[in-house]
């Protein structure tokens, strides 16, 4: 999966977790035959189960969707941070949705666990001071 600048926001206003995700499933579903509401309800549902924001500062929000074909992610930087429901800061949030398919389940857990081993502390630290979506995408492993 390649992350490109467009896929990146700058968060610079700090805001609510919920809303954050809502901004990016927008990104992600504009130009797409995805329907918004029903992946952000995707999305939430998941992180009721178990939230996915680590120690580290990352939040992964993510979801398996019927139908698509390809992988899709944005990402955004919160230099201040956000706090997620349960008191963690989160300083990058990586939201991505994954195809449904058995055969791309494999291809979901590597991701889940590159971005854990990617995203350490020291690694945000110096992603929140760049200051451009540009400069962020050359950092970016993806």
């Amino acid at each position: 999966m390649e992350i490109k600048p467009q896929q990146i926001y700058l968060i610079n206003t700090p805001t609510m977790k919920q809303e954050l995700v809502k901004y990016l499933v927008s990104n992600i579903c504009a130009g797409t035959a995805l329907n918004q509401e029903d992946i952000f309800k995707a999305i939430i549902k998941r992180e009721q189960g178990i939230s996915t924001t680590l120690e580290s500062g990352l939040s992964i929000p993510h979801a398996r969707i019927e139908g698509l074909t390809s992988f899709r992610a944005a990402v955004a930087i919160i230099p201040q941070g956000i706090q997620d429901n349960y008191g963690k800061d989160i300083k990058v949030m990586f939201l991505f949705l994954s195809p449904s398919g058995e055969q791309y389940f494999p291809e979901h857990l590597k991701l889940l666990a590159k971005l854990a081993e990617t995203f350490t502390p020291a690694f945000i630290d110096e992603l929140c001071t760049l200051k451009t979506v540009e400069e962020i995408a050359t950092k970016l492993p993806f």
